[in-house]
């Protein structure tokens, strides 16, 4: 998940602590290392995301209002040009 999104593992690490300090997620077996756990939402984790992907959404369809086609045409231009050079970023 780390390296997908470019995160370090430390800070991936301090995120799932804190969630599973919030009873939003819990480890389980995971089948193809035993001593590593996956992890997995549970109910109160899924209501999480759910409620933040709401309120982004809300947001967006606000930010976009009075958005023209060339404004997001050109913010897609620079938002993958940043995703094509910070793939390259080495986080570990």
């Amino acid at each position: 998940m780390g390296r997908a999104q470019t995160l370090s593992r430390q800070f991936v690490q301090r995120m799932v602590n804190d969630a599973a300090a919030r009873s939003l997620v819990e480890p389980v077996p995971n089948p193809a290392h035993q001593r590593s756990s996956l992890i997995r939402l549970t109910e109160p984790g899924r209501a999480a995301i759910t409620a933040v992907l709401d309120r982004e959404r809300a947001v967006l369809r606000r930010a976009a209002d009075d958005l023209t086609d060339t404004e997001i045409d050109a913010c897609l231009r620079v938002l993958s040009r940043l995703l094509h050079v910070m793939g390259d970023a080495d986080v570990d």
